[in-house]
């Protein structure tokens, strides 16, 4: 086998166990999605206990914790900004993330996610750039990409 041969093999053999690894990922925090889902249909009472459970136990999942459980719950306004403070106090580093898919799933919210955002960490939302809606009247400029899950504006 020749050099060209052996690295397109290498090559090709990354590529396959890097996008499976994504893939179970996704399929992982799908599957984190829906017992958020069935935990807070059994138990809506202690909704901000099972989203810091699950966000502290799940971080990298913490996007399809949020967004489950604030669309499970149908939560207003105030219940949104609980649920966003609740995880990002249980998984920090995904404060970004966490603010960006309550904002796509409950855009309405916007002024209590930012709220929660300027008490819990006010320097990071005076920096350009880290308010996952800033300047974004039209709330259609957010978008997830995947997948990285990450919030382009």
């Amino acid at each position: 086998m020749n050099m060209k041969a052996t690295l397109s093999s290498a090559l090709i053999a990354c590529v396959a166990v890097f996008t499976s690894s994504l893939q179970a990922e996704e399929a992982d925090c799908l599957k984190v999605a829906n017992l958020v889902k069935k935990q807070i249909e059994a138990d809506a009472d202690n909704i901000l206990k099972i989203v810091e459970q699950q966000t502290a136990a799940h971080a990298s999942c913490s996007c399809e914790i949020v967004k489950s459980a604030i669309l499970t719950a149908e939560a207003d306004k105030k219940l949104v900004g609980q649920i966003v403070a609740t995880a990002i106090e249980a998984a920090p580093e995904q404060m970004n993330l966490v603010t960006s898919c309550a904002v796509a799933v409950a855009p309405d919210a916007l002024a209590e996610i930012r709220a929660v955002l300027s008490k819990l960490n006010p320097k990071a939302l005076a920096k350009k750039g880290n308010d996952p809606a800033a300047g974004a009247k039209d709330l259609s400029l957010i978008h997830i990409s995947e997948p990285t899950r990450q919030a382009e504006i």
